[in-house]
């Protein structure tokens, strides 16, 4: 799966989506980041910004996967909402006919 998501879409992500303004341990463990990589980002001990996440391209690349997978689950939503309707349509166009 290619991690290759735009910096402001995915800051976008990590902040509406994620609710994420700054990452801390817990956070990272939620969100299955690895734990030596989060330490290794962590100099201050006082959370990783947004921005820290951005630059470290381990960290990007693992927040770009997750918000592949959640684009994945939404587009397979909306696949099967759509199926959903026309199936209540065509019942709909049968029942007249």
């Amino acid at each position: 799966m290619s991690t290759e998501v735009n910096a402001n879409v995915l800051k976008t992500f990590l902040s509406n989506n994620l609710g994420i303004r700054k990452l801390d341990q817990n956070q990272a463990q939620k969100y299955d980041i690895d734990a030596d990589k989060y330490a290794e980002v962590d100099k201050d001990e006082n959370g990783i910004e947004i921005d820290e996440i951005l630059q470290d391209s381990d960290l990007y690349e693992q927040f770009a996967t997750l918000y592949l997978e959640e684009q994945d689950k939404a587009n397979s939503a909306d696949a099967e909402k759509e199926k959903e309707e026309e199936a209540k349509v065509k019942d709909k166009g049968e029942s007249k006919a």
